[in-house]
């Protein structure tokens, strides 16, 4: 399969391009689409909305900063104004391939000691990248919200109503309840879907559901430690 036929299947055809991925597991076409499509989000968020009003939105949010006295609360939320941006590229840029591989090799060790598949790790990094195709439809529709809506409106954190996170009221919702909402999402599904989908084509003798258990475990334990931190930490 062509580059276009694989980035395309996996989203109409998914079980044959990852069969043509686990065989020839080129990663980093989906990588730099992704990364690129994230940087033209930032960009276009900071140049149209800007990050004041979101760490304002925050800090009104965070029990700690909700604690601390007004002028030093200033002091961060001015900090988090001058540095948020750059911190962001930065973690686009950097933290994305990071992830990416993290999240290769949590599969890699999943999948090779659990379900004894032999997979690579070439493989399992290609996979994971190509699964991770659905974040792109989440940018494209965030960035078109953004500059449909007024500036004033836009919230970064919840930009499409995809997830049951932005149809809870955040200064009411426990941070725990919070995350768990915003974890259940619709791309996120899709993703896991696809994880799935890719390390059964790659482990051959694995079917499909037992991949999606696993896949849905691993995340689900991902889930327990992102509401664990937000309840102790908010």
């Amino acid at each position: 399969m062509g580059e276009l036929a694989r980035l395309t299947g996996v989203v109409w055809s998914p079980g044959l391009a990852f069969r043509d991925i686990a065989l020839r597991p080129r990663w980093w076409p989906p990588l730099v689409i992704l990364v690129l499509a994230s940087l033209i989000f930032t960009y276009s968020f900071t140049q149209r909305v800007g990050w004041e009003r979101f760490f304002r939105q925050q800090a009104e949010t965070n029990s700690g900063m909700q604690n601390m006295p007004a002028d030093q609360k200033e002091q961060a939320v001015a900090a988090q104004i001058k540095f948020g941006p750059i911190i962001s590229y930065v973690a686009i840029v950097v933290g994305f391939p990071i992830m990416a591989l993290a999240t290769a090799g949590v599969f890699l060790l999943l999948f090779r000691t659990v379900f004894g598949a032999e997979v690579s790790f070439r493989q399992a990094f290609a996979i994971v990248c190509y699964s991770w195709m659905p974040l792109l439809f989440g940018s494209i529709m965030a960035l078109a919200v953004m500059l449909l809506k007024n500036p004033e409106e836009f919230d970064l954190q919840y930009p499409t109503l995809t997830n049951i996170g932005a149809f809870l009221e955040p200064n009411s919702t426990p941070k725990w309840l919070l995350s768990l909402g915003t974890s259940i999402d619709v791309f996120t599904l899709w993703t896991l879907a696809l994880l799935a989908t890719g390390f059964a084509a790659a482990g051959r003798k694995i079917t499909w559901g037992s991949a999606f258990g696993g896949v849905l475990g691993t995340w689900a334990v991902y889930v327990l430690v992102k509401m664990g931190w937000a309840a102790a930490f908010g």
